[in-house]
């Protein structure tokens, strides 16, 4: 496996590019299915069309399923808090926001990680931290105070903020109690499938049957928010970490809000305020700040998660 500082070479490269177009663009196909499905239907779509696709994916690989009782714990508990909750959070809130709003407040995932690796005792602060979640919390407040300032739904804004926290605690308890344990790809596989075990009968009680009938355009959105937003998003990710490293993979992190912004506003005409994109940049300078090591840090691990950031 590449370590960290590994230097992208023009494939990775593109697959980065082609991760962020898929995760960014994440936001605007759960915005053209929530209009005609509920959003616990939409999450459990996903979620079986890229758990399939995983699946097969690990069956092809020969990789090792894990068999323990207490990891397989582990994955279910990902899967619903670090995924299926988080996403249908999300869903829920893109009945009232716009796509390239949502794909901004995602952007708070990394700083929202980095307060519980603190708390849980992975990770520590320093100055840099300190000052990088100061900005990124600034520009949090700076987007989400004038969305509400310009009549948004106040719970809906706050629910997608706070969906960040599952993926947060996702990746603490990964890191914890997955990395290093059990291949990537089954890990992420597993917590798919136990994620849609737990929230279809969730779907079922709360939003009636799975939907039928559906528009030709929403059946698209669902599918491909499955197959790449989810599936391929992931088969690309966990290449990256192999040739690059964690660090340099969390680089998508900042391409995302600039992609969910784009296609927002390209293909649905969306357009926000100057609060949004001074929030946004200052979310993602703070992040960025946030993840440097001081000069005089050593790095001698980098943990890798199969969180879920979109």
């Amino acid at each position: 496996m590449a370590p960290a500082g590994s230097a992208f070479r023009p494939r990775d490269a593109v697959l980065l590019g082609l991760l962020a177009l898929m995760w960014g663009h994440s936001f605007l196909f759960i915005k053209v299915a929530v209009g005609t499905v509920a959003p616990p239907w939409i999450v459990t779509i996903r979620m079986t069309i890229g758990g399939l696709l995983l699946l097969g994916m690990t069956a092809a690989a020969r990789d090792r399923w894990p068999r323990d009782a207490r990891t397989l714990a582990i994955l279910a508990f990902v899967g619903t808090v670090g995924a299926a909750l988080p996403w249908v959070g999300q869903a829920w809130a893109q009945q009232y926001l716009d796509s390239g709003l949502m794909a901004v407040l995602n952007a708070t995932t990394p700083i929202a990680t980095l307060v519980f690796s603190v708390l849980a005792g992975q990770e520590r602060l320093h100055k840099n931290r300190v000052i990088g979640l100061g900005i990124a919390v600034g520009g949090s407040l700076v987007v989400i105070g004038g969305e509400v300032g310009s009549g948004r739904s106040v719970l809906a804004l706050l629910v997608a903020a706070l969906a960040t926290a599952g993926y947060a605690l996702a990746g603490v308890v990964t890191r914890a109690h997955i990395s290093g344990r059990v291949s990537n790809l089954p890990a992420a596989a597993a917590q798919l499938g136990f994620g849609t075990l737990a929230l279809a009968p969730i779907a079922w009680a709360t939003s009636g049957p799975p939907p039928t009938a559906l528009p030709s355009l929403t059946v698209a959105a669902l599918v491909v928010l499955g197959l790449l937003g989810t599936g391929v998003a992931f088969l690309i990710y966990f290449t990256l970490l192999q040739n690059v490293g964690a660090t340099n993979t969390s680089l998508v992190t900042y391409l995302i809000p600039v992609v969910g912004l784009s296609s927002g506003a390209l293909f649905r005409g969306e357009r926000f305020g100057p609060n949004v994109y001074a929030g946004a940049l200052a979310l993602v300078t703070g992040v960025w700040l946030a993840q440097r090591q001081p000069r005089t840090a050593v790095v001698a691990v980098v943990a890798e998660s199969t969180e879920l950031p979109g």
